[in-house]
């Protein structure tokens, strides 16, 4: 669920952040963007589902439930993309102000996403040697491959979202994101068919077919989708572009943001609740081959699950927003939490009473709820943020959610672990984890229900759908 669905872009349209971006960048794009290339533009969010389902989807499993490898190291390199995340702030500076060949935006697009196409290729290659051999050397090729794959992520994620916003005239840019990040939500469902389909059970060649199929699809998408996106700009153009003014100092920007006491108790809700919905991340798919012995295919297809009704959640939850008065992002936030509290309760029993007829109705509800808890979540970021500082506020929610994310993933790994070291059945290693969840998304519910968040200023889909984009 990567990238998909949990960075912050700074983008957001506070006037003095949009008047800077039009400042350092006069040559974008003045037509308007039609919907059929707003859609050739998203495509390159199906690749990007499609590449978080070969990693969280289906190597962990394989890793976890095939190999029989523990799941904190394998949770700690998937989560790597996470801890580099600070590497973004310096990718779009970059961007702003280099330019390769008349270009700023796909040099580092194209360039990341070439590095984690080849990450991901010597991935397969070397966990097939690692599974073969049993010897550890292999593992130092498993961890290059993984840094790539991350190192290419962070290149090119943020500078994606940049070139959408870029290339969307004012008026149509809530609209452009949106789109790209609902088709990053049915790439989940058509990922997880897929890659079930491709591999339905483990075995080397199946691996390396798998791999090799879908990272050509991906490849594919992601140089069809942006190509043509970005004009080129004349060396008289570069010159003529004026630098920017030098940016505020950031340690007082940051310092007036942090003294605030309602900021500081929205951070840790960030955390609990990114931590609480995250933790099962790297072990979902293992958990449905270790305690029921679901065939590979058969767990690829839990993302399938809950990707279309995630969509169908955010779906809903955006349009309430817009038609029902009462339905605030505060009172949408706590629906969605609501509703994962019951999720990871329904899990924790699945897990401990072995019941396995229960899975699937429960990742179709977890869906729901990940899809209101989406948005509620993004439009309180919006809320809590002032214009004359957004771009801190947006870099203090995007450290929060990343790193939170990363860490509860790992947690929920080294949980898992320890329970089944300490003598726990599988069952019980897993439901542990689940029901740990459930009480750290009750605190995050109980705290954000105390903070009292119904805004009296209203903030629009636009600003959320970009706040939620990269």
């Amino acid at each position: 669920m990567s990238d998909t669905v949990i960075e912050i872009s700074a983008l957001v349209a506070a006037p003095e952040i949009e008047q800077s971006i039009q400042q350092a960048n006069p040559l974008t794009y003045e037509q308007d963007l039609s919907i059929a290339r707003n859609v050739k533009i998203g495509l390159f969010n199906v690749g990007s589902a499609l590449a978080d389902l070969l990693g969280s989807g289906v190597w962990n499993r394989i890793m976890i439930a095939d190999l029989g490898y523990p799941a904190t190291p394998i949770s700690l390199l998937l989560g790597l993309n996470y801890f580099l995340a600070p590497l973004a702030v310096w990718t779009g500076q970059r961007s702003d102000h280099t330019y390769w060949r008349g270009y700023r935006r796909l040099p580092f697009v194209w360039g990341g996403r070439g590095l984690m196409a080849i990450g991901f290729m010597l991935l397969a290659l070397m966990t097939v040697e690692l599974a073969e051999t049993g010897h550890n050397i292999w593992w130092l090729g498993v961890v290059a491959s993984l840094l790539l794959t991350s190192t290419g992520y962070v290149l090119s994620g943020s500078t994606y979202t940049t070139l959408i916003y870029e290339r969307a005239p004012e008026h149509q840019r809530g609209r452009a994101v949106g789109v790209a990040w609902t088709m990053l939500l049915a790439g989940y469902a058509f990922s997880g068919g897929l890659t079930a389909h491709l591999l339905p059970e483990y075995s080397p060649e199946g691996l390396l077919g798998l791999f090799a199929t879908v990272v050509a699809l991906m490849v594919g998408l992601w140089f069809f989708s942006i190509v043509g996106e970005e004009r080129r700009h004349s060396p008289a153009e570069i010159h003529q572009t004026p630098t920017p003014q030098l940016p505020p100092n950031f340690r007082d920007d940051l310092r007036m943001v942090w003294s605030n006491r309602a900021t500081r108790l929205f951070f840790l809700y960030i955390g609990l609740s990114f931590m609480g919905a995250f933790a099962q991340d790297q072990i979902l798919e293992p958990f449905g081959g270790q305690v029921f012995n679901l065939s590979t295919g058969e767990t690829n297809r839990f993302a399938a699950f809950w990707g279309t009704t995630a969509l169908l959640g955010s779906i809903f939850a955006l349009a309430s927003y817009r038609r029902m008065a009462q339905m605030s992002y505060a009172r949408i936030n706590q629906i969605g939490l609501g509703i994962l509290i019951t999720t990871f309760a329904l899990l924790a029993g699945c897990a401990f009473a072995e019941m396995e007829s229960l899975i699937r109705p429960t990742l179709l509800f977890f869906g729901i709820g990940l899809g209101l808890w989406n948005i509620g979540t993004w439009g309180l970021m919006v809320s809590v943020s002032r214009a004359e500082r957004a771009g801190t506020y947006f870099g203090l929610w995007t450290m929060a959610s990343l790193l939170f994310r990363g860490g509860g993933a790992v947690f929920g790994a080294a949980l898992r672990d320890i329970a089944h070291w300490l003598g726990g059945s599988y069952a019980f290693s897993y439901g542990i984890v689940f029901a740990l969840e459930m009480l750290v998304l009750t605190v995050a519910l109980i705290l954000i229900s105390r903070l009292n968040l119904d805004f009296k200023r209203q903030v629009s889909q636009n600003e959320v759908l970009l706040a939620m984009a990269d």
